[in-house]
C-alpha cells in the first residue's frame, strides 16, 4: 500500500549533532526525514494497534510476528519516505536535486565521466572525474526534481522543469526552555531554539508500506517530541519506482539513491565489488557524492539519544 503522511502541526528532525539545551542552543532540523523515521513511526502505531505495552516491548527485547524488533524487522517492509506535492489535482514526487546535476548560468546541466582531462588526479583506478562539458562557471543545484522529469534525467538529459524548495516547505525556528522532568518546572539559563519543519499546502510526504496490516487512515506520532501526523492509503496509487529503470544505453546505466543509503565501506561496497549487489558483472566509472549526512533519532529501549 502507499501512503500520504500529512503534518497536524509543525515537525522536527534532528540531525545527528549533539545538543544539549543551555550549551549548543539551536537544536537543527534535516528533511526529508530518513527511513529510519519512517520505520519507527510506523513499527509504533501497528504495536499500539495491537495493544502491545511498549514499554515493555522495549525491554524485553522479543521480536514482534509483524515488525520484529530493532534490526529485525519482520515482515515490515519500506520504500521511502519522499516527498510530493499535489500539482493539477494528482500527486506526483519531487526527490532532492541528484548530486550529477549543477547550474550553469540559468541552465541545468549534467556532470558525465571523463578521461580526456588535462590534469591528473587521485581518484581510485577504474573511476574517472565527472565534469561539466562547458567553460562557464558551475554552481550547485539546490531545488527539486519532479516525477515528470525523472525518466529524461536518468535517460542522460539534464532536467528542463525544477521545483523550488519555497514552494514545498520551509523551516520554522521556535523557542523553548527545558524542563526539569523531576519537578515539572522550567530549568534556568537552559533556553533553546529549534528549527521545525512547515509544509506548504498541498504537499505531503510519500511512503509504500508491505507485509504488514494497517488501517487505511490514522494518526502517527512522527519525529521529535512525537508531534502529530496523520497518514491515508492512496486510493489511486503512484507508478511504482521500479518504473524507471530507464538504461540510458546499451552498456551504461546510472543509480540514484533517492534515500540516504550507506555501504560496507561507506558510499560503496568494502571492496568496491558492486556485481555483488547488481547480481550480474558490472564496473563503477564515476560517482557523484554529495555532503555527508548526520542522522539522529532515539533508541527507545534505552531511552537515549542514536550515537
Amino acid at each position: 500500500m502507499q501512503v500520504a503522511i500529512r503534518p497536524a502541526d509543525v515537525w522536527l528532525f534532528r540531525d545527528g549533532k549533539p545538543f544539549t539545551a543551555g550549551e549548543d542552543h539551536i537544536a537543527d532540523s534535516t528533511f526529508p526525514p530518513s527511513p529510519f523515521t519512517l520505520q519507527g513511526a510506523i513499527r509504533t502505531k501497528i504495536l499500539a494497534d495491537k495493544g502491545v505495552n511498549l514499554s515493555q516491548f522495549a525491554s524485553q527485547g522479543q521480536p514482534d510476528s509483524d515488525v520484529g524488533y530493532r534490526d529485525n524487522f519482520g515482515k515490515l517492509r519500506l520504500c521511502g519516505p519522499l516527498l510530493m506535492r499535489c500539482k493539477d489535482g494528482k500527486w506526483e514526487r519531487v526527490i532532492p536535486m541528484p548530486a550529477d546535476v549543477v547550474k550553469v548560468g540559468e541552465r541545468y546541466e549534467l556532470l558525465r565521466p571523463n578521461s580526456d582531462l588535462p590534469f591528473a588526479t587521485n581518484l581510485p583506478e577504474g573511476l574517472q572525474l565527472l565534469w561539466a562539458r562547458t567553460g562557464e562557471r558551475v554552481s550547485e543545484a539546490k531545488n527539486w526534481l519532479p516525477e515528470s522529469q525523472w525518466e529524461n534525467y536518468l535517460k542522460g538529459q539534464p532536467p528542463s522543469q525544477v521545483v523550488s524548495e519555497d514552494d514545498l516547505f520551509t523551516f520554522e525556528p521556535r523557542f523553548g526552555i527545558a524542563i526539569d522532568s523531576a519537578k515539572g518546572t522550567a530549568q534556568g539559563t537552559m533556553l533553546y531554539q529549534a528549527r521545525f519543519v512547515r509544509l506548504k499546502e498541498g504537499t505531503a510526504l510519500w511512503a509504500e508500506i508491505g507485509g504488514v496490516s494497517l488501517s487505511t487512515k490514522g494518526f502517527l506520532r512522527f519525529g521529535g517530541e512525537g508531534r502529530a501526523a496523520t497518514y491515508e492509503v492512496l486510493s489511486n496509487p503512484l507508478p511504482p519506482l521500479s518504473q524507471f529503470n530507464t538504461a540510458y544505453n546499451a552498456t551504461r546505466f546510472k543509480i540514484v539513491l533517492v534515500t540516504p543509503a550507506w555501504f560496507s565501506g561507506g558510499w560503496q561496497p568494502k571492496d568496491g565489488n558492486w556485481s555483488k549487489i547488481f547480481g550480474t558483472s558490472v564496473r563503477l566509472v564515476g560517482a557523484a557524492i554529495p555532503r555527508p549526512l548526520l542522522l539522529g533519532g532515539f533508541v527507545f529501549a534505552q531511552k537515549r539519544p542514536k550515537a
